[in-house]
């Protein structure tokens, strides 16, 4: 199950600021400047059954990964926003839609703004849920 979550971080992490994305990459992979996207360790926290992930992305620009999964519960909307220890804060493209089975991801390509988490708005039920401290 772990080796699934990271693997698929992996393969959302260079979808270019586009939630919902699956591609088929590497780990490490040149982005359009030519330069190698390096991922960080993926750091997790548990929403009941569920999963809250973020990892940093160096390279150019790098940034931030985020991933929900949804294994159980009710079909919920919910938002994500980059927080930074620097005061740094970035939403992402607008509210989705996951679904029990389902994985949602967001890259934040904001280049490294230091130590950062990603707040999970759950816009169905009200709730926040911040992923771990992570860095590029």
């Amino acid at each position: 199950m772990i080796a699934r979550r990271i693997s698929a971080i992996a393969l959302t992490a260079m979808c270019a600021a586009v939630p919902l994305a699956t591609l088929s990459i590497s780990a490490a992979q040149a982005d359009s400047s030519g330069t190698a996207a390096v991922l960080g360790a993926v750091k997790c926290v548990p929403i009941g059954d569920n999963e809250l992930c973020a990892r940093g992305i160096t390279g150019t620009p790098g940034g931030y990964n985020v991933a929900y999964y949804k294994n159980v519960g009710s079909t919920l909307t919910a938002r994500f926003r980059l927080m930074c220890i620097n005061g740094f804060q970035k939403d992402d493209n607008g509210a989705f839609s996951i679904s029990p089975g389902q994985v949602r991801s967001f890259v934040f390509a904001v280049g490294n703004q230091g130590s950062c988490r990603v707040r999970m708005q759950d816009l169905t039920n009200g709730g926040y849920y911040y992923s771990p401290y992570v860095v590029p």
